[in-house]
């Protein structure tokens, strides 16, 4: 005679969107906790990357550690919006900040030619 399978008994139906209090807690403090956690992440790329077209330069694997809390966004519910904002806000202003230098320099060479046919390098 083979063996009787045993299965768990289900929850019904009336159960299923109800949870033990402290379970929902918890996985409302992971949330908060994964969101104060991308956040971080988020300000610290928009710092580093504006840094980088302010030629401010990054500490050492500063680099890395940006291009790895890409990654991560990317992986997260904000990683559409991330890629939205990177690349029509923060690339955006970065573009800005080199235009604005570019034109100090060249008021400041008297042009892009300036005389020399050359264009007008930045320091």
């Amino acid at each position: 005679m083979e063996p009787r399978l045993k299965f768990m008994s289900s929850p019904s139906l009336s159960d299923l969107g109800k949870r033990e209090p402290a379970a929902a807690a918890a996985d409302e403090r992971g949330t908060q906790q994964r969101r104060a956690c991308a956040n971080a992440t988020w300000n610290s790329i928009h710092n580093g990357v504006i840094a980088v077209f302010q030629r401010k330069g990054l500490p050492d694997q500063e680099l890395f550690s940006l291009n790895e809390g890409v990654r991560q966004l990317l992986k997260t519910e904000l990683g559409s919006f991330f890629t939205e904002y990177l690349q029509n806000q923060l690339l955006t202003k970065g573009m800005v900040i080199l235009r604005d230098k570019i034109r100090f320099y060249e008021g400041e060479s008297g042009g892009p030619v300036a005389g020399t046919g050359r264009p007008a390098t930045l320091p």
